[in-house]
C-alpha cells in the first residue's frame, strides 16, 4: 500500500516539474523570440480612475492601449516593462474589448473589460415636441443603454452619446413625466430624473365658421395642431382621423353627420387629450309654428321656422317618414299629413346628418280622442314626485323599460316603453310610496300596443295583487279607467305593476297618462 502511494506521489511531482519546465520554456521562447503576448488583464469590475494591469510577454513594445471609448498613449502608461503594463482607466472608457497597439499588429483581448459606474443626470431639456431631440447632461451618460419616457415608452437608439452628454429623440407617443435611464456596468442600475419632461400637446384656440352645417369644412386654429391624431365631436362615438388639411397652426375637417352642439376633444399620438373651451354650434332647422293645428289626416300642413331648407324628411307619429314636400324654403315647408297618424311631435330629418330635430309643440289630429283628465298623475313625461319623493322607481323583472321614450306618446312629449322578454315579467314597477286612495275612485292608464302585441294580455296589479287583465290593441292608444275597488280593498296604494299575462314575452307596449281620478 505504501509503495503504491509513494509511486503516485513521485508521479505527481514529476508531472508538476514537467509542466513548470514547459511553461518556463514557453516564456523563455516568447521572450527570446520577441513575440508580444497578452496573457491576462484586470481587475474586472474596476472603476474609472483605478489602475488596470496587463500581464504578458514583451509588453515593453506596446505603443498604445485602446479601450472602448478611450485611448491611452504609451507616454501615459503608469508603468511599462516586458511583463507588465499599468494604466489609469480613463473616465471615457466603456465596456468592451481592449486592443494593444504593437509593431507586430493589434492584439485584441479575448474577454471584455467591464467597469463599475454610476450614471447621473444634472440637467436636460425641460420641454419638447414629440419627434424633437432633447439633450441630457451629467456623468457617465455613455453607459446609458435605454431611456424610458412616461407612458412606458422605451428608447434604445440615441442621436449621440458621450461621457457627459446624451441626445435622444422624444417618441411620438411619449407623455409628460420624469425619465428613467438604465445603464450598464458590472452592476446594471437605473436612475430617475428629479425633474419632469413636458411633452408639448396640441392646443386649439378657435373655430370657423361657427355655427356650421353638417358635412361642411370646419377650420380649427391653434398651436401644434400637426400633433393631432384624432378629433372627437360631441355626439359621435368614432373619432375623426382623416382631415382635409393639417399644419402647425390649423386643421380643416368635415363636420361628421352625427355631430351635436358641444366641445371638441383633440387626441395626440400618446392618447393624451386637450379640449377646446369654445363649443361647436350646428346650423339646425327649428319649427316655430304648425298650421292648421288640429289638422285632418290627408290635409296639407304648413310648417314655419328657420333653416327649413335643410330638412330632408318629416315624420309624423304612427306613420313612415315623408320625404316629398309640396314646397320647401328656408322658412316654410308644406307637406301632406299621412293617413293613420296620431297626435304627437314632428321629427325632422336633416341634410347630411343623422341628427334629428323635434317640433316643440304637439300636432293635434282632428277626431282623435284627447288625453284623459287625471287629478293625481303618476307620470307626466317622467315619474312624478308623488312617487319619487316617498317611494322608488325601478325594480321589475322579465324585460326592460325606458321612462324617456319619445314616440308614440299619449300626452306631453314622452311615454314609458316596456319590452317583455318572458317569465311573467313586469319591467315597469313603482313602489315604496303610501298614497291615500280615499279621495279617488278610478285608476287610469293609457296603453299603446306595438307591432306584434295585438291580442296579447297584461295584468295591472296594485299592492302585490294582479286584479285586472287587459287585452292589448295593436297600433293605437287605448285609455283604461279601472275602478280602484277592483284593484284593491285597501285605502292606500304602495305599488303599481303592469305584468305580462302568459309568460311568453317577445312584445312591446307603451304606457302613458297614468294616475288617479
Amino acid at each position: 500500500m505504501n509503495k503504491i502511494l509513494n509511486t503516485r506521489l513521485l508521479t505527481c511531482l514529476y508531472l508538476l516539474l514537467v509542466l513548470g519546465m514547459a511553461t518556463s520554456c514557453e516564456k523563455d521562447e516568447a521572450d527570446n523570440s520577441g513575440i508580444i503576448q497578452l496573457l491576462s488583464f484586470g481587475p474586472t469590475g474596476a472603476n474609472h480612475g483605478d489602475t488596470l494591469r496587463f500581464i504578458g510577454n514583451n509588453l515593453d513594445k506596446v505603443t498604445a492601449i485602446e479601450l472602448t471609448g478611450a485611448s491611452v498613449a504609451q507616454n501615459e502608461f503608469k508603468l511599462q516593462n516586458s511583463e507588465l503594463i499599468l494604466i489609469i482607466i480613463p473616465a471615457a472608457a466603456e465596456k468592451g474589448f481592449v486592443t494593444l497597439k504593437t509593431p507586430q499588429g493589434d492584439i485584441v483581448s479575448k474577454t471584455q473589460l467591464n467597469l463599475g459606474v454610476t450614471a447621473t443626470v444634472t440637467s436636460f431639456t425641460p420641454e419638447a415636441r414629440p419627434g424633437e431631440n432633447i439633450t441630457l447632461t451629467g456623468d457617465y451618460l455613455n453607459w446609458v443603454q435605454r431611456i424610458t419616457f412616461a407612458n412606458d415608452k422605451h428608447v434604445e437608439t440615441f442621436v449621440s452619446k458621450s461621457l457627459n452628454q446624451l441626445i435622444v429623440t422624444v417618441p411620438e407617443d411619449a407623455q409628460t413625466g420624469p425619465l428613467i435611464l438604465f445603464y450598464g456596468g458590472t452592476d446594471s442600475m437605473a436612475v430617475q430624473t428629479d425633474d419632469t419632461l413636458k411633452v408639448i400637446l396640441p392646443v386649439a384656440t378657435g373655430l370657423s365658421p361657427n355655427p356650421i352645417k353638417h358635412d361642411n369644412n370646419l377650420t380649427i386654429t391653434g398651436s401644434n395642431m400637426d400633433l393631432v391624431k384624432e378629433i372627437l365631436f360631441t355626439g359621435v362615438a368614432t373619432p375623426v382621423t382623416t382631415f382635409e388639411s393639417q399644419s402647425l397652426n390649423e386643421i380643416v375637417v368635415k363636420v361628421p353627420a352625427g355631430a351635436r352642439k358641444g366641445k371638441l376633444t383633440f387626441v395626440a399620438a400618446s392618447g393624451e387629450k386637450t379640449v377646446l373651451d369654445q363649443e361647436l354650434e350646428l346650423v339646425l332647422p327649428a319649427v316655430t309654428n304648425m298650421a292648421p293645428n288640429p289638422i285632418d289626416p290627408g290635409a296639407d300642413l304648413t310648417i314655419t321656422g328657420t333653416n327649413l331648407d335643410l330638412v330632408t324628411s318629416v315624420t309624423f307619429d304612427n306613420a313612415p317618414a315623408v320625404t316629398t314636400f309640396i314646397s320647401q324654403s328656408a322658412t316654410e315647408i308644406k307637406v301632406t299629413v299621412p293617413m293613420g297618424v296620431l297626435r304627437g311631435q314632428l321629427i325632422l330629418g336633416i341634410l347630411n346628418s343623422t341628427v334629428t330635430v323635434q317640433s316643440p309643440d304637439i300636432l293635434e289630429i282632428t277626431g282623435s280622442v284627447p288625453p284623459p283628465t287625471i287629478a293625481f298623475p303618476f307620470y307626466t313625461d317622467a315619474v312624478t314626485s308623488n312617487w319619487t319623493s316617498t317611494g322608488w322607481i325601478g325594480g321589475g323583472w322579465g324585460g326592460t323599460k325606458n321612462y324617456g321614450n319619445t314616440s308614440p306618446v299619449r300626452e306631453g312629449s314622452k311615454s314609458i316603453e316596456v319590452n317583455y322578454v318572458g317569465g311573467w315579467g313586469s319591467p315597469f314597477q313603482l313602489g315604496g310610496a303610501s298614497i291615500d286612495l280615499t279621495p279617488y275612485t278610478t285608476f287610469k292608464i293609457s296603453i299603446y300596443g306595438a307591432a306584434g302585441s295585438g291580442g296579447k294580455k297584461v295584468n295591472v296589479g296594485v299592492n302585490g295583487a294582479d286584479k285586472y287583465t287587459i287585452t292589448l290593441v295593436e297600433g293605437e292608444w287605448t285609455d283604461y279607467s279601472i275602478p280602484i275597488a277592483t284593484l284593491t280593498a285597501g285605502t292606500t296604494m304602495n305599488e303599481v305593476i303592469v305584468k305580462e299575462y302568459n309568460g311568453s314575452g317577445g312584445f312591446t307596449i307603451y304606457l302613458d297618462a297614468i294616475g288617479l281620478n
